[in-house]
């Protein structure tokens, strides 16, 4: 692996990242090549632990939330499941610590209130970038390089959030990361259509092929239904606290989605042409602007 001097002002000298899944392990995996940044990583898993002690970049490893909540960090980079991050904020809010935290959770309002609550020094963020598989065997530095990278400040933090944001966009810009800022609420709103709701209707649309065809269709599969349906492929595990913790905005964008459904079932039924040409065009138009 090639290795890059970072410039001197380092915006972290030493990270500790907690949970070695597809993000997090791909974003130690980014910060890994650069001179003169300590990093320490967590995880559950005991076989992902053992990958990790491979890795001689990784100064400290362990399996131990306690004793990755008391290590002399600069910054706790949160890359667990929404609920364990939760958790984690709890648990470096119970210790007091001085670091700064941030998360890369694909919804941000739990994380975000519990830290505020815990009065830690936080800023969420999300690297939007993934793949249909898990893991930190499956995990690459390739993923975050050049993402579009989302950073959600909260004025409620005050001053010194203001200081953090700047920090964490700059570690990012290292990664060669497109920033984009916006608040844990409109991120949670947008996330919603754009990523959330597009894997319940995935989802939706492989249990509806299950329910009507079962098995003997599987052989018939194209392209089409494949791409259609590649993230309902995805664990559930981690979707479904995304999903839960992300629930107001869902259950409105679901209803949203039904009336489109209702009126393509309506056109169906009258055999209007014209009319399901018309919607088509026009949604098409809209999504070649992607």
């Amino acid at each position: 692996m090639p290795r890059f001097k970072l410039p001197p002002k380092l915006p972290f000298h030493s990270i500790g990242v907690a949970g070695l899944g597809l993000i997090g392990g791909s974003l130690a995996k980014a910060f890994s090549p650069f001179d003169g940044l300590e990093l320490s990583v967590f995880d559950h898993d005991p076989k992902t632990i053992s990958e990790a002690r491979k890795i001689r970049r990784f100064r400290r490893v362990t399996a131990d939330p306690e004793e990755f909540a008391q290590w002399p960090l600069d910054l706790a980079y949160l890359c667990l499941p929404v609920a364990h991050n939760v958790a984690m904020v709890r648990r470096l809010g119970r210790l007091k610590v001085s670091y700064a935290v941030t998360d890369s959770g694909s919804s941000k309002n739990s994380t975000n209130e519990a830290a505020l609550a815990e009065g830690l020094s936080f800023c969420g963020g999300h690297p939007i970038a993934g793949k249909e598989v898990a893991g930190f065997s499956h995990s690459t530095a390739d993923l975050i390089r050049g993402c579009l990278f989302i950073l959600t400040p909260d004025s409620r933090f005050g001053p010194r959030q203001t200081e953090l944001l700047a920090k964490l966009r700059a570690l990012h810009e290292l990664l060669g990361c497109r920033i984009q800022l916006m608040s844990p609420a409109e991120h949670d709103r947008l996330y919603a259509l754009v990523s959330h709701l597009p894997y319940l209707t995935a989802s939706a649309l492989a249990g509806t092929a299950q329910t009507l065809g079962g098995t003997e269709v599987l052989p018939f599969v194209g392209t089409g239904f494949k791409d259609t349906t590649r993230v309902g492929a995805s664990p559930p595990a981690k979707w479904v606290e995304v999903v839960m913790d992300n629930a107001e905005n869902l259950f409105a964008d679901l209803g949203a989605l039904m009336d489109v459904l209702a009126k393509m079932r309506e056109i169906l039924k009258n055999h209007d042409y014209d009319g399901m040409m018309s919607l088509l065009e026009e949604i098409s138009a809209y999504r070649r602007r992607v």
